[in-house]
């Protein structure tokens, strides 16, 4: 006989808040309405455990059973990918990443990782979109600017653009210069994206 020991997180920060879409919530809603409806048809049996996932009389599912339940599952559907639970982490926090387009500590705020760093380096990878479509719009905005005379604020556009451009450090600073804030905010979020 074993027995499954409920523990407290390891720390103050594993227990936070989560905000969820109003799908999950309703659904979440619906399945708590249907455990409080088991522990009244239970007739003071019902031993409630506390958790989202539970025994029908009440008590915690052992995540072996759980792993048990998927493979019993699995094998009378085959027609569905098998998936390991933990992956399912590790698919949240990439969508999460690819989502918020990149906002590295939102997501942390959600996964619970201690530091920004074992996210980034666990889920560095995710981080080729952003950057790609950083370099085609540094492509297809930043170096179509004219780097003459200030305009009022902005940067003109020139018409006619050569094949190449060469780009000068020098250069560079003074279309930077010549950004009014909002673009300069722009430009310093894509460039450390």
């Amino acid at each position: 006989s074993s027995a499954l020991v409920l523990k407290k997180p390891k720390t103050k920060k594993s227990s936070r808040t989560l905000y969820l879409t109003r799908p999950l919530k309703d659904e979440l809603l619906a399945w708590l309405e249907k455990l409080r409806q088991d522990e009244l048809a239970m007739d003071g049996r019902y031993r409630n455990c506390g958790q989202l996932f539970r025994l029908p009389n009440g008590m915690p599912v052992a995540p072996e059973a759980l792993s048990k339940w998927y493979r019993t599952w699995r094998a009378e559907h085959p027609e569905f990918e098998k998936i390991v639970f933990h992956g399912l982490r590790h698919s949240s926090a990439t969508y999460q990443l690819i989502e918020s387009g990149g906002n590295i500590k939102a997501v942390q705020g959600n996964t619970g990782h201690a530091t920004t760093g074992i996210l980034m380096d666990t889920y560095a990878h995710t981080q080729d979109k952003p950057r790609l479509e950083l370099a085609e719009k540094l492509e297809a905005d930043f170096y179509s600017q004219d780097i003459g005379s200030p305009k009022s604020g902005s940067v003109p556009v020139k018409e006619n653009l050569p094949d190449s451009i060469q780009i000068t450090p020098e250069g560079m600073l003074k279309v930077v210069r010549q950004m009014n804030p909002e673009q300069r905010r722009e430009f310093t979020r894509l460039l450390f994206a």
